[in-house]
């Protein structure tokens, strides 16, 4: 085992290199002695893991600040401020939906670039036809930078292993037991890794560190991407996982005997709290891979169309019951809605948050508060978290393993 914060042990020349490139790309710019107090590591240590990471072209060392934040203080010879390279590697993180594939890069600084997206039309979801598709926009995201590639994550929604990237259930896609990191490896022929990883887990981590849960100690995230519901819990850093099944929320029942869901189960919350369910409500119907429609419901609502509004609180109220449960059972300290779920709550929040204070004791006791999620790309954010997890632990490992890596 590789000794933490040791320079020189094991084959990477230490994981204070690993350390320290972790937190500039978590926290930003720091000048050295905030990095060095930060980590508790020795200046000497601190100093040979950034001449690694500079000669890696991993991080820039700067002059060091005079004001502002992390700006050195005190008396003598300030600091110099280091971040990561804005141009050193990238990632190539993708997410799957039930009615699109969105595609994008993304760098050690969090900045997402080059996205693009390729909208389903519903015949083409089998793993025969969307896997080429999805290798092909992988293979055309890496080919729009210059910048090293050091890995690949596909965010899909279902069941997942992660150890392997097998998709063990994808109810909207119709998938069942497809080994879609090994599928893809072969097809994208990129020569890096490629893993795979629950899409709610992945937004909902990218939210707690970067997002709207930053600085809670536990976060509930609820994220909708027009078809379902997903979650996913952050505790104290960890998120829960379960095998890759954890927290599958859109399947609380909030109606028992209601309307069939894929699942097999009758009255489960994602049949009644997505967008189909607000266009349901509101009469009107859904055009795939076109988000007008329930936009226009929000938007009559707010003009002072009835009908519409009664669909939100219809909508938002089964929102409410599956919250409920969901706070009794975690109790988070703040509740994260993304996506759909983010423009529900912000068309009904006093309904959604009196709501749940009144329905759980939990949410009461503890003051639960909920927001929206301040990410764009969060599901993207967190498949790049989880593709750069290598090079954060062992940098030196990883880029020297191929030194041409992904050019």
């Amino acid at each position: 085992m590789v000794a933490i914060g040791v320079p020189g042990a094991g084959d990477d020349g230490g994981s204070a290199a690993g350390r320290v490139l972790t937190l500039l790309h978590r926290r930003g710019p720091l000048t050295r002695a905030l990095v060095t107090a930060e980590l508790g590591l020795a200046a000497s240590a601190v100093g040979t893991a950034l001449g690694d990471l500079a000669a890696l072209d991993l991080v820039r060392i700067g002059e060091p600040r005079r004001g502002g934040s992390g700006a050195p203080t005190g008396r003598g010879r300030p600091s110099p401020v280091v971040e990561v390279n804005p141009d050193g590697p990238v990632a190539v993180a993708a997410q799957v939906s039930g009615d699109r594939i969105t595609v994008g890069l993304v760098g050690l600084d969090r900045r997402v670039g080059h996205v693009r997206k390729h909208v389903l039309d519903g015949s083409d979801t089998d793993p025969a036809s969307l896997i080429p598709v999805l290798a092909d926009a992988v293979s055309d995201a890496a080919l729009r930078t210059e910048c090293r590639c050091v890995g690949v994550c596909v965010a899909m929604p279902g069941f997942i292993r992660e150890s392997d990237g097998l998709v063990r259930s994808a109810l909207h896609l119709g998938w069942d037991e497809v080994p879609l990191a090994r599928h893809l490896g072969g097809m994208a022929s990129m020569g890096v890794p490629v893993t795979v990883g629950r899409a709610a887990t992945l937004a909902g981590l990218a939210e707690f560190r970067y997002g709207a849960g930053r600085g809670a100690a536990s976060v509930l995230a609820l994220s909708s991407e027009r078809v379902g519901v997903g979650g996913g819990f952050v505790d104290a850093g960890v998120p829960l996982t379960g095998g890759g099944h954890a927290l599958e929320a859109g399947h609380i029942i909030v109606e028992p005997g209601g309307l069939p869901c894929p699942c097999g189960a009758h009255g489960c919350l994602e049949m009644y709290a997505d967008s189909r369910a607000l266009l349901r409500a509101a009469g009107r119907r859904r055009h795939r891979g076109h988000d007008d429609t329930v936009t226009g419901v929000f938007d009559d609502a707010a003009a002072g169309d009835r009908a519409a509004q009664e669909a939100i609180r219809l909508t938002a109220g089964h929102l409410v019951t599956g919250l409920t449960s969901l706070v009794n059972t975690l109790a988070p300290e703040r509740v994260v809605l993304m996506g759909f779920l983010a423009d529900l709550y912000r068309a009904a929040e006093d309904f959604v948050r009196d709501g749940l204070v009144t329905s759980s004791v939990v949410a009461r006791a503890g003051r639960t508060e909920i927001v929206t999620g301040d990410l764009r790309h969060a599901t993207l954010v967190g498949a790049a978290e989880r593709a750069f997890a290598p090079l954060l632990r062992h940098p030196r490992t990883v880029l020297h393993a191929d030194p041409g890596l992904g050019r």
